[in-house]
């Protein structure tokens, strides 16, 4: 069974200096679920949910996205307007070698929390990740430059809203398992073309109230209309950034939202 094809090209830069293009073909598109590094108070929280009578994934978990919706443009299409991303790092295995890049798993909010007569009480984001595109960066480094300092990097991201650029987040990755957690528990994610978004950490606490970050209610929360992300080596000296809008295929008020 032939699937659809989903080729991206990094620009890979060595510390070094060397620069090389590579064409990777995505086999497959997979995403880390609560992936904080502290692992038994992310399991407490869980329960809380498990205890309210949803069905929840254990943690640290993967799940799996469709691989045509890996994209790297500076707009994506969603159906409606209650959509955000998160920075992630994303890591690319070519070749049997890893590179590292920066990415936003784009989410559908309205479809975290479900409740249907058919699946019953499920808090799940699968299909909130399913109905939008994931971004990812159009260059990369490699992981063998950067794995002695790793949880050194950092992440940031930005949103966009009414027309105003608004710091989002800001962590170490010191903050999350790390990719060799992954890869032991995983070891699948070392096949190549197998492209891994690791997990995100929580919003900066002067992000404005109105503004959606991970709030389990979103009535009448206000969503970005872009997002922009980025990856920081403090020992290279080095950045990994990329950014994109989001345009609605609906417009407000639709019965289709």
């Amino acid at each position: 069974m032939k699937l659809t094809e989903n080729i991206l090209e990094f620009n890979v830069y060595t510390r070094d200096g060397f620069i090389s293009r590579r064409a990777v073909g995505v086999k497959k598109l997979c995403f880390g679920r609560h992936c904080s590094r502290d692992i038994e108070a992310t399991r407490k929280s869980l329960d809380e949910k498990r205890f309210e009578g949803y069905a929840v994934h254990g943690n640290p978990n993967i799940c799996m996205k469709s691989r045509y919706l890996l994209t790297d443009e500076e707009v994506i299409e969603v159906q409606g307007r209650q959509t955000s991303g998160e920075v992630e790092v994303v890591a690319v295995v070519d070749n049997d070698e890893v590179l590292i890049s920066v990415g936003s798993d784009h989410n559908d909010r309205s479809l975290e929390t479900m409740w249907t007569e058919a699946l019953g009480k499920v808090y799940d984001i699968a299909k909130s990740k399913q109905m939008v595109p994931a971004v990812v960066a159009k260059d990369a480094w490699l992981y063998e430059d950067i794995e002695d300092h790793w949880d050194g990097l950092n992440l940031r991201s930005y949103v966009t809203v009414g027309g105003k650029r608004i710091p989002y987040q800001d962590f170490p990755l010191s903050t999350l398992v790390d990719l060799e957690y992954h890869f032991q528990t995983n070891p699948w994610l070392k096949e190549n073309g197998v492209v891994f978004f690791g997990g995100t950490y929580g919003t900066l606490p002067t992000v404005p109230p109105e503004i959606y970050q991970f709030q389990h209610s979103i009535k009448g929360l206000v969503f970005p209309s872009g997002f922009s992300f980025e990856v920081h080596d403090p020992v290279l000296k080095r950045t990994i950034s990329h950014r994109y809008m989001v345009q609605c295929l609906e417009e407000p008020g639709s019965p289709s939202l």
